[in-house]
């Protein structure tokens, strides 16, 4: 079966295509942390695919997970013992050729898995700057100095902060107070969780919900008084579209444990 490149154009949609999805990923796996952290087997990522998706409380991914899964037990079959195996199986258009080919994988079967895995799993690798308020000079000046010293992204700062001692090892390098590159370091813990952003760690973290432990041990019903009151009090209506509060509890218990407080 020839592949036809344009239908998998299409089915990697948001992203611009095949290659741009592939590079995406391949930037996130490169980390340490993710290497250790992020690199299950395959029935490991079942049971963690059913974990994060089906908690969700409107109940809306479960073809979605039913797919992902049917996959999962496919490439369990074929002797792939992680999913950083899959991902170098099919990194490049010649290699996701011949083992589509050769394994009998509809297109869409490893689309779906490889939009997984970028949009749901891995973490987001976003710019610092925009876990600090634009105003905050002093705080800029710190992510000025980060820069500087390599570390640009969340991932970046993760990687290399994500204990007490790589921490202790920041400040003395950098002259940045410990205390804020915890802070940093937290928020861009964070944003490991799906789909959330500079903007809603922030919101977390004003009405002090400074830590993913603290998140995951929240009473829902507080957390909403709290944020609904914290937002209006900044002039921003909250809406379930907006931050699902209830997902975050529970999607902050799921994800891997990474930063030690």
């Amino acid at each position: 079966m020839d592949i036809k490149w344009e239908e998998v154009e299409k089915l990697v949609k948001p992203t611009k295509n095949f290659e741009t999805l592939i590079e995406n990923i391949l930037a996130v796996i490169q980390y340490n942390f993710v290497k250790d952290h992020y690199n299950l087997n395959m029935l490991e990522m079942q049971n963690y695919t059913t974990k994060l998706l089906g908690c969700d409380p409107k109940q809306r991914y479960q073809n979605y997970l039913e797919n992902l899964n049917i996959t999962y037990k496919k490439l369990e079959t074929m002797k792939i013992k992680s999913i950083s195996e899959f991902v170098s199986a099919v990194d490049t258009k010649e290699k996701f050729e011949l083992f589509v080919k050769e394994n009998e994988f509809s297109l869409e079967e490893i689309i779906r898995v490889l939009k997984y895995l970028f949009n749901w799993y891995y973490p987001t690798k976003s710019y610092l700057r925009e876990l600090v308020e634009k105003e905050d000079k002093k705080h800029l000046e710190y992510i000025a100095i980060l820069r500087k010293n390599g570390i640009r992204f969340t991932l970046d700062i993760l990687d290399q902060g994500y204990t007490e001692n790589m921490r202790s090892n920041l400040e003395k390098e950098t002259g940045i107070p410990k205390a804020f590159i915890s802070d940093i370091v937290n928020k861009a813990d964070f944003t490991r969780m799906p789909y959330i952003r500079g903007k809603t760690v922030k919101h977390y973290f004003a009405i002090g919900y400074n830590t993913l432990e603290k998140l995951a041990k929240a009473d829902l019903s507080e957390l909403d008084d709290k944020m609904k009151y914290y937002l209006e009090s900044v002039g921003v209506k909250l809406s379930k579209s907006f931050i699902e509060l209830d997902s975050g509890i529970e999607i902050s218990s799921i994800i891997h444990k990474i930063v030690e407080n």
